[in-house]
């Protein structure tokens, strides 16, 4: 894969700092987060049983939270809405254009079609046709293979977008499984998706259920990555207690973090 555009270092620089911003953003909508969101998506993307949370994988947790965030629908809007709606923020801010940027927010399943080393990969969206510049340096970096397709949320930026929250890979037999699922109910007619919630936790389940958990990328390559065990299935023993560990990774109990009212 080849170069298709290029940006200059202010504009990589900007994209570093509203990365970083976006990690901030995102631990305070965490908080946000309600006990029945966690359970509600979990059993939409098919990780709940019994009301108990099961993992094939610890990354997981990470796609669950985005989907939180992004599609779980409550009075019309989803968390990410209502955060936004409740914040006093100073218009022209890198905090206010970052936020305004979530609310347009789109998941989709991504095919590269060109690195552009030390900025990111020029993709086309399978479900629209799109065509984008995903700006990632660390993605740009990975040795991407252009066969591995994969799902992500993609926050648009002015002239590219950012990925959001955990992507994962997708095989011809995930997509194959999303694609057919997403035309029998409906989502996904003629290049336009009708309901981008429900679009989202389709593909995210499609995605899990061949396999993905076992190789969750994510989107920010330049954060630290927490340490990967074996993957085999496990349980995690229940949505969390207000004095057990928060899930979010903040190391403080879940009452004092995503928790706390």
């Amino acid at each position: 894969m080849n170069s298709t555009s290029s940006f200059t270092p202010s504009e990589i620089e900007r994209y570093r700092r509203l990365r970083t911003l976006s990690r901030e953003l995102n631990h305070r909508i965490l908080k946000t987060v309600p006990r029945e969101a966690m359970l509600e998506t979990a059993k939409a993307i098919g990780v709940e049983r019994d009301g108990q949370l099961w993992f094939d994988g610890e990354d997981v947790m990470s796609v669950l939270m985005d989907c939180c965030l992004y599609d779980w629908i409550d009075g019309g809007r989803s968390l990410v809405q209502r955060y936004a709606e409740a914040q006093i923020r100073e218009a022209g801010t890198d905090e206010d254009f970052l936020l305004q940027a979530y609310l347009k927010a789109q998941y989709r399943i991504v095919r590269p079609q060109a690195v552009l080393p030390g900025a990111g990969v020029s993709v086309r969206d399978a479900l629209s046709g799109e065509q984008l510049f995903i700006m990632d340096v660390g993605l740009s970096e990975s040795g991407l293979d252009d066969r591995m397709h994969f799902a992500t949320r993609t926050i648009p930026l002015e002239a590219y977008w950012m990925t959001g929250g955990a992507a994962l890979p997708m095989d011809a037999k995930a997509e194959e499984t999303a694609l057919r699922r997403l035309s029998e109910e409906q989502l996904l007619v003629d290049g336009v998706v009708t309901d981008p919630h429900k679009t989202a936790l389709r593909v995210v389940r499609a995605c899990l259920e061949c396999g993905a958990a076992r190789h969750v990328r994510y989107d920010d390559l330049e954060a630290p990555q927490p340490q990967r065990s074996s993957c085999q299935p496990r349980r995690a023993p229940r949505a969390p207690g207000r004095n057990e560990p928060c899930p979010c990774g903040s190391g403080r109990k879940y009452k004092k973090c995503c928790g706390a009212p």
